[in-house]
This record gives structure tokens, C-alpha cells and sequence, in this order.
């Protein structure tokens, strides 16, 4: 059966945490995924409260790997443009210490919010260049957590005759999240589980509006191209595992899919679409998204979903029971 994560975008509530996982837990949640951003970058500059809702991805992520037994808990993504990636790379493996490197997604990203760069007086680099230092960092994190030691003078980054320390039993597995076919590659030839992202013919200014636009159609494209450039790296495509994430899920009646569909769309700035070919769009009666979800896992070999966190109660009540073993 295909497992569900909790994705904490827009978590406002760490007082709560410890409810939060004894829910998770009771309903049967495979893991915890968050992103990372030290304040939300699309906020309206004139909105303080909403600009607040930003959290440090890796503390509320050891928190709750503290308080369950079971949970996975991973990044979507921690940015390497912030600080040298080891120290990253060793936050991860430190993890995998205490809960164990099955349990831990250690995803990594080159950033994109300029609004964070120029907070904190970093210059944001060109996208080549961020990139660069991403397959810089991912590079020198496949080589710690499979060897536990590495010696690389990079363009960009540098790590000299460095062991991995702490150095888990078990590593974290490496995660790539994207779209574009150089990302494709790079979680082709670097990593164990790759999040399917807008390709780049669906990019637009506004991010969720390309996401609501990509078909299942496109994603497969990406598979594919995944699975060439697996064989190019001398790896089989089955070894990286694949997710999506559902930005939009709404459990209800057939005759209300029409208003939902306008809703949603109306909140990104597109008008009102049909949302059935789109891979992060899931909305209908509990039968119909069980299905969507089962042809989303045939079509695009996913292991795993990440849903939104405020809705893992319905989700796992009414949809998880009617899913394909």
C-alpha cells in the first residue's frame, strides 16, 4: 500500500506538537515531511503574522521523531545555499543516530527565495550556479553516507580528508525534489527517493498555478526520463523511490467538485480548470481520490504522498481504508 506523509507547510501550531504526532501515530501516518524556509517568502511583505508562519524544518522534525516510535520524518527540502551542506549533511546523519537512517529523508535543495538571501545580506547566485552547488553537495553527502569519509575540492564547495561524524549504522536516505532535467538527473545519479516536481514547461511566475496545471501526462515524461538517466549513472530506476505532494485536497460530494475546482483555482490566480488530470489535485468522494491515487501510484511508481497535515484525520478515516494493498 502506498504510504502517507504529513506535510507541515504552514504549521502554526509547535504548542501542539505532541497532540499532533499522538493523532499521527493513532491514524496510522507513515511519516512527516516539511519544508524549509526561515520565514515564508510569499507572504505580502505587509503581512507580518502571515510571514511568521516559518519553523526550523530539522527541530520540529527531531521532535517528532522524539515522540513517536514509528514515524519517518523528512525535508522537503533544506536549502545548501545557506551554510556549508556538511553541517546539513551531519544534522541528518545525527538524526539517523538517534531514530535509526531508515526513519530519516535527508532532502536537499539549492534555494530559490531571494527574499530570503537578501534578508540575511547573502547574495543569491544565478540558478546554474545554485545548481552547481547542489550536485557539489550531493556528491560530497553520497560519498559521507556511503563511505563515512571524503575528499573533494569543488568549484564551490570544498571538504577536505573529512570523516562523517557522527557516522549512523544505518545512513538517511539522500532526497531530490524538482522537475527540470537536471534536477532529474541528479536525483537520478545521487539519490534514494526523488519528490516529482513541475516540469519545466509547467513553471510559471506563480508557482501553484504551474503545479495545478501539470497532468499526470507530464510526470510520466519525467519518469521516463528518469529511469534513462538511471541506467546512464549504472543504477536501476527502481532504486530511487518516488512521491508527489497534494496541494489541494478536498473530501466531498460529486456535485461540489465544481465549486471546490473554482475555489482552488480562484486562490492561485487561474481560472476555474478541470483539476482530474492534475497529479496534486485530489478532490471528490473518498472512492474517487482512492482511485486517483491508485492510478498515481501505477502510472508514476510512487511509494508515498505527503498531504496536507490539517487533513490526515478525514484523509485516513475515509480515503486510506479504500486504497489498493
Amino acid at each position: 500500500m502506498i504510504r502517507i506523509f504529513a506535510n507541515l507547510r504552514r504549521f502554526d501550531a509547535p504548542d501542539r506538537i505532541a497532540h499532533f504526532v499522538e493523532q499521527w501515530d493513532a491514524l496510522g501516518i507513515d511519516g512527516v515531511v516539511s519544508g524549509d524556509h526561515i520565514f515564508r517568502p510569499n507572504a505580502p511583505r505587509t503581512s507580518v503574522a502571515e510571514a511568521h508562519r516559518g519553523m526550523d524544518q530539522l527541530t520540529i522534525l527531531t521532535v517528532v521523531a522524539t515522540l513517536s516510535r514509528r514515524l519517518r520524518v523528512g525535508t522537503l527540502v533544506s536549502n545548501v545555499g545557506f551554510q556549508h551542506p556538511v553541517l546539513l549533511i551531519r544534522r541528518f546523519a545525527q538524526l539517523a543516530v538517534l531514530f535509526g537512517g531508515d526513519r530519516v529523508l535527508a532532502g536537499f535543495g539549492a534555494g530559490w527565495a531571494r527574499r530570503e538571501f537578501d534578508a540575511l545580506g547573502l547574495q543569491m547566485p544565478p540558478h546554474e550556479e545554485r545548481i552547481a552547488r547542489l550536485e557539489e553537495s550531493l556528491r560530497i553527502a553520497r560519498a559521507l553516507y556511503d563511505e563515512g569519509f571524503v575528499d573533494y575540492e569543488g568549484r564551490y564547495v570544498t571538504a577536505r580528508a573529512l570523516p562523517l561524524t557522527p557516522k549512523p549504522d544505518v545512513s538517511p536516505r539522500i532526497l531530490v525534489a524538482g522537475g527540470s532535467p537536471r534536477l532529474i538527473a541528479l536525483a537520478a545519479r545521487y539519490a534514494d527517493h526523488w519528490d516529482v516536481n513541475v516540469p519545466p514547461h509547467r513553471i510559471t511566475k506563480i508557482e501553484p498555478q504551474g503545479r495545478l496545471m501539470t497532468t499526470t501526462n507530464d510526470l510520466e515524461d519525467s519518469v521516463r526520463l528518469l529511469a534513462s538517466e538511471a541506467r546512464a549513472a549504472g543504477r536501476s530506476q527502481e532504486s530511487v523511490t518516488r512521491s508527489v505532494v497534494i496541494d489541494a485536497l478536498s473530501i466531498c460530494a460529486e456535485a461540489e467538485i465544481a465549486g471546490e475546482t473554482e475555489r482552488i483555482c480562484g486562490d492561485v490566480g487561474l481560472p476555474a480548470q478541470s483539476l482530474d488530470e492534475c497529479p496534486y489535485a485530489l478532490l471528490g468522494e473518498p472512492s474517487r481520490i482512492a482511485a486517483k491515487i491508485d492510478e498515481l501510484r501505477s502510472r508514476l511508481g510512487l511509494s508515498w504522498i505527503a498531504i496536507p497535515y490539517t487533513q490526515a484525520d478525514q484523509f485516513c478515516t475515509r480515503v486510506a481504508p479504500l486504497l489498493m494493498p
